[in-house]
C-alpha cells in the first residue's frame, strides 16, 4: 500500500506543477510577447511481475501480469506559436513574424537577452529601450549601408519628429525594421509617406535559435541562453530566415484563456482523483493499525 501512497504523491506534485505553469500563463496572458509555458507527463516506475507467454498450437498466450506506475514530469517548455499583433502605443512599436528575436541587454551588451516584446520607447538618454529599460540592439547605417556590429540603438543623432516640405514626420521603423521618419497621408487608405533615410540611422537586430523552447525565462519578458537551447545564432537584419519585422505593431500573448481553463480543470480533476487514492490509502492503513493495536 504504501507503493500506491507514494506513487500517488508522486502524480500530485507533478499535477501541481502544471498547474502552476497554468496559473502562470493566465496571469501573463495580456502581456505584450509573453510565450506560455507548457509541461508534459510520462508514466515511470511500472511494475512488470511477470512477461506474457507466446500462444502455442495446444494453449493460448498469456498477457504480461503488470501494474502502472505513478506519473511524472517527462517535458517543460515555451511555445513559441506566433501571438497575435496589436497596434503598438508608441511608433517605435515591432512585431517579428517567424522566429527572430529581439536582442536586448540591461548591463550595456555584456549580457545579452532574447525578447519577442517590442514594445519599444525612447529613455531620458535617447536609447531605444524596452519597457523595463533595457537597451535594444541593432546595426548601425551609413548612407543605406548595414554593419555588421551589434551596437545599443541610440537615438541622439536622430530626433523623435522633423518637419519637411511643411508637414511633421515622426521617427519610426520601416518594413525593413530602418529607423525612418514618416507621416500618414490618409488614415483611412491607410497611406503613408516617408522621408529618404538619414545619411546615419539604424536597423533592429534579430537572432534565432536551434531550439527556441529550451530557453530560460526570466524579467521584463526576455529570455536567456541554456544548454537545452543552443547559442543564439549569428545576428541578421530582419528578412531572411530570422523573419520580418511590422513596424508599430506588437505581438500580443500567445496565452488563449479558453485553452488554459480547461487544462486547468483537466489537470485539477487528476489531482483530485490521486488525493483520493492518497485519502483511501491512508484510511485503510489506519484501519489496519486500529484492528491489530
Amino acid at each position: 500500500m504504501l507503493d500506491i501512497m507514494s506513487s500517488a504523491a508522486d502524480a500530485i506534485e507533478s499535477y501541481n506543477s502544471r498547474l502552476r505553469a497554468t496559473s502562470a500563463n493566465i496571469t501573463n496572458m495580456s502581456v505584450t510577447g509573453y510565450k506560455k509555458m507548457f509541461v508534459s507527463f510520462e508514466t515511470v516506475m511500472n511494475n512488470v511481475y511477470k512477461s506474457g507467454t507466446a500462444a502455442t498450437n495446444n494453449e493460448g498466450g498469456t498477457n504480461p501480469f503488470q501494474s502502472g506506475g505513478s506519473v511524472a514530469i517527462a517535458n517543460t517548455g515555451l511555445d513559441f506559436s506566433q501571438g497575435d499583433t496589436q497596434t503598438s502605443s508608441g511608433l517605435l512599436g515591432l512585431y517579428a513574424q517567424g522566429r527572430g528575436l529581439f536582442i536586448v541587454s540591461k548591463d550595456d551588451g555584456k549580457t545579452l537577452q532574447y525578447t519577442r516584446a517590442g514594445d519599444f520607447r525612447v529613455d531620458s538618454n535617447k536609447n531605444l529601450v524596452t519597457a523595463s529599460g533595457m537597451k535594444v540592439f541593432g546595426f548601425a547605417r551609413n548612407n543605406g549601408a548595414t554593419s555588421g556590429n551589434l551596437a545599443p540603438i541610440g537615438l541622439t543623432d536622430l530626433p523623435l519628429t522633423k518637419t519637411s516640405g511643411g508637414n511633421t514626420f515622426n521617427l519610426t521603423f520601416d518594413d525593413q525594421g530602418v529607423l525612418r521618419y514618416f507621416r500618414v497621408v490618409d488614415a483611412t487608405k491607410g497611406e503613408i509617406e516617408y522621408l529618404p533615410e538619414t545619411a546615419s540611422s539604424y536597423q533592429i537586430a534579430l537572432t534565432t535559435f536551434n531550439n527556441a523552447s529550451g530557453l530560460t525565462m526570466l524579467d521584463g519578458t526576455t529570455y536567456g541562453v541554456s544548454a537545452a537551447s543552443g547559442p543564439a545564432d549569428t545576428p541578421v537584419a530582419p528578412g531572411g530566415s530570422a523573419g520580418i519585422v511590422l513596424p508599430r505593431t506588437i505581438e500580443a500573448s500567445n496565452v488563449f484563456y479558453i485553452t488554459e481553463t480547461v487544462d486547468a480543470v483537466e489537470t485539477q480533476r487528476a489531482l483530485s482523483a490521486s488525493l483520493t487514492v492518497v485519502k483511501m490509502i491512508s484510511d485503510t492503513i489506519s484501519q489496519f493499525i486500529q484492528k491489530v493495536s
